[in-house]
C-alpha cells in the first residue's frame, strides 16, 4: 500500500498534465468544428438564397419557347445555291475584294452536290463550297476570312479550312492591255496639245459631259455624226483657219486636220495614234487628264482603275515603262546618276517643277549635266535624264535638242527610286528609311465552307 501511495505521489503532477492536455485537445477540436460550421452555414444560406430566386422566377412560357424554336428554324431556312453564292460574294465585296471575274481576285469552284445531314428535328442539307480562292492586299483578305468565321454575317456558315500564303502579284493579260492602252492615249493627248501649242483643250470631252468615247477620230461609217477625241467640237475658224477648204472640226488624235500657225489658209492631216477605235472608252479634262471606262455612259460604266490598289499598281507600271522608254530613246545602257535606293530619297516629280525656281526636280536622273549628255550648243537645255519634258540631245546634232515626254504626268501620287539599270521601286513618302515600300505581293487565302440549310420543298 505504501508502494502504491509513493507511485501516486511521484506521477501525480505528470498525470494531471496529461489529463489537462487531453481535455484541451478535445476543446480545441470542438472550437474549430464550431467555427467551420459557421462558415459552412453562411455558404449554405447564400446558396439557398440563390436557389430561392430561381424557384420564385416563373418558367418560360410556351409562347416564348416557340419563338426561340422559330428563331433557330429561321436560321436554317431553305437556301438556294444562288443565294448562298450571293452571300459569299457580298461578304467579299464588303471586305474590299474585287469580285469582278475579270480581276481574278475571287474564284469559287463549282458546288459539290448538297449532302443530307440528319439531326434530332429532321433532315437538313449542307452546301459545301471547296477551294474558294481570294486574293488581294493582306487587310482585305483577312477581313474576308474573319467575316466568314464570324456568326454576325451568316450564322449557319461553318469555315472548315483556311490556307493563307503570300504570292507575287502578276497582272492578267487583259489588265496589261488596258494599262498599255490607257498610257498610250494619255501620252498622245499630251503630244497633240504640244504639237498644236495648246495650254488647254477648248472643248474637251470631259467627265462632266457624261459621255466617254472609243473613237479617236471621225468614224467614216457614220455620215452626219462627228466623232473624235479629245475635242470634236472646236470649229476650224476658232482654230485660226482662214482658207476656203473644209478641214475637220476639233483637236482629235486620229487624222487631225492641223491648222499651221504660220499659214492659216492651209492645214495638214496628222495622226497622233494609229488607232481609230480603241478597246476602252475615254474622257479628257481641259488640261489633258485622261480617264478610262468600259462603256460610253460614265454614270453607269466602270472606271479603271477600280480601287486604290489598282491605281497604285497602274502608276508603278506607267513610271517603270517610262524609265525603260527613256533609256531606250536615249540609247542608255545605264542611267548615269540615278535617284537610287542607296541615296535615301524617293521622288514624286517626274520632271522639273516650274514653281521651285533654282531647285531642279526630275526622275530618274536630274543631275547629269548637258555637256555630259553631249550638248555643245549655246542654248540651255535641262540637265538630267527625266521622263517628263526631258530635253533630249540628238546624237547626230549635239548643238540642238528636242523636248520629249515619256509619262503623262509631272507629279505622281507615290514616290519612286530607280537603280542604274532602270529598276523602279515605289514608296509612300520621300524618305526611303521611314517610308513604306510597296511590293508586288498579294495575300492569297484558300477556304472551304459549309452552309447548313433546310431541305428545299420538293427536293
Amino acid at each position: 500500500m505504501e508502494i502504491i501511495k509513493n507511485l501516486l505521489d511521484r506521477f501525480w503532477p505528470t498525470g494531471a498534465l496529461v489529463i489537462f492536455g487531453f481535455f484541451l485537445i478535445i476543446y480545441a477540436a470542438l472550437g474549430i468544428l464550431y467555427f467551420q460550421q459557421g462558415v459552412k452555414q453562411g455558404d449554405l444560406e447564400e446558396q439557398i438564397a440563390k436557389i430561392s430566386a430561381i424557384v420564385v422566377k416563373p418558367p418560360p412560357s410556351a409562347e416564348k419557347l416557340q419563338k426561340e424554336y422559330d428563331k433557330v428554324n429561321r436560321k436554317l431556312a431553305p437556301l438556294t445555291v444562288k443565294d448562298a453564292l450571293d452571300k459569299i460574294v457580298n461578304i467579299a465585296e464588303e471586305s474590299g475584294i474585287e469580285v469582278d471575274p475579270d480581276w481574278g481576285e475571287l474564284k469559287i469552284s463549282p458546288l459539290a452536290s448538297p449532302r443530307e445531314a440528319k439531326m434530332d428535328e429532321g433532315s437538313y442539307q449542307v452546301l459545301s463550297f471547296k477551294d474558294i480562292k481570294v486574293q488581294g492586299d493582306y487587310d482585305s483578305v483577312m477581313a474576308f476570312v474573319s467575316a466568314l468565321d464570324s456568326p454576325e454575317k451568316m450564322k449557319t456558315l461553318v469555315l472548315t479550312r483556311v490556307d493563307i500564303k503570300q504570292v507575287e502579284f502578276k497582272a492578267t493579260a487583259e489588265e496589261q492591255t488596258r494599262r498599255e492602252e490607257f498610257r498610250n492615249i494619255s501620252l498622245v493627248v499630251m503630244d497633240m496639245m504640244t504639237d498644236n501649242e495648246l495650254s488647254a483643250i477648248p472643248n474637251p470631252m470631259d467627265f462632266a459631259g457624261g459621255v466617254a468615247t472609243n473613237f479617236m477620230g471621225d468614224n467614216p461609217n457614220t455620215w452626219g455624226t462627228i466623232e473624235g477625241f479629245p475635242d470634236n467640237a472646236t470649229v476650224a475658224a476658232e482654230r485660226g483657219y482662214t482658207g476656203t477648204e473644209t478641214p475637220r472640226k476639233g483637236y482629235v488624235l486620229y487624222e487631225h486636220d492641223k491648222i499651221t500657225t504660220d499659214a492659216t489658209d492651209n492645214f495638214t492631216t496628222t495622226s497622233y495614234t494609229s488607232m481609230l477605235e480603241t478597246g476602252y472608252y475615254y474622257t479628257s479634262e481641259a488640261d489633258g487628264t485622261v480617264r478610262q471606262f468600259d462603256g460610253p455612259d460614265v454614270m453607269t460604266a466602270t472606271e479603271y482603275p477600280k480601287n486604290e490598289r489598282e491605281a497604285r499598281r497602274r502608276e508603278m507600271y506607267i513610271v517603270s515603262l517610262a524609265v525603260t522608254d527613256m533609256m531606250t530613246d536615249n540609247e542608255l545602257s545605264a542611267i548615269p546618276n540615278p535617284m537610287d535606293f542607296a541615296g535615301g530619297v524617293a521622288a514624286n516629280f517626274m520632271g522639273d517643277d516650274p514653281d521651285t525656281g533654282a531647285t531642279t526636280e526630275g526622275f530618274p536622273d536630274n543631275t547629269t549635266a548637258v555637256v555630259d549628255k553631249g550638248y555643245t550648243g549655246a542654248k540651255f537645255p535641262r540637265d538630267g535624264y527625266m521622263v517628263y519634258e526631258h530635253d533630249k540631245i540628238p546624237t547626230g546634232a549635239t548643238d540642238n535638242f528636242t523636248t520629249t515626254t515619256y509619262i503623262p504626268m509631272l507629279i505622281t501620287k507615290y514616290y519612286y527610286t530607280s537603280e542604274w539599270d532602270g529598276t523602279v521601286r515605289q514608296f509612300d513618302g520621300p524618305d526611303v528609311a521611314t517610308a513604306m515600300e510597296y511590293l508586288n505581293i498579294d495575300t492569297v487565302a484558300t477556304l472551304n465552307v459549309e452552309i447548313y440549310t433546310k431541305t428545299l420543298e420538293g427536293d
